[in-house]
């Protein structure tokens, strides 16, 4: 019993494990993305501003 036990804890902890890099990955995608759209906001207020006398 106390074998079983100890296989699903060390099971449990690697799914834990695979889980938390999934999550860093996501993360970092989000962080490229954000990194993304922040480039495209500067390029279109560039681009707005060459074209709009208001801004």
């Amino acid at each position: 019993q106390i074998v079983d036990d100890t296989k699903q804890i060390v099971d449990d902890t690697k799914q834990i494990v695979d889980d938390t890099k999934q999550i860093e990955d996501d993360t970092k995608q989000i962080e490229d993305d954000t990194k993304q759209i922040e480039d495209n906001t500067k390029q279109n207020k560039r681009r707005q501003s060459s074209w709009d006398p208001n801004s």
